[in-house]
């Protein structure tokens, strides 16, 4: 689903509605938790469809 494209950053490519690609900034561990959750990735690609959002979707851990 995710693609590392450099320590602790993943790359979502665009896909369905979205407008642009999304990133997570999260460690290999987090990652793991994110992808099995689902509702990360859910949000992360609900923002990507907004209309007027530029170049990519980012997300972070609070």
């Amino acid at each position: 689903m995710a693609e590392k494209i450099a320590e602790n950053v993943y790359k979502i490519e665009k896909s369905g509605k979205m407008n642009v690609p999304g990133v997570v900034f999260a460690s290999e561990k987090l990652m793991k938790s994110i992808e099995k959750d689902g509702k990360t990735i859910e949000q992360i690609k609900n923002v990507a469809q907004l209309p007027g959002i530029v170049e990519k979707s980012i997300i972070i851990p609070d």
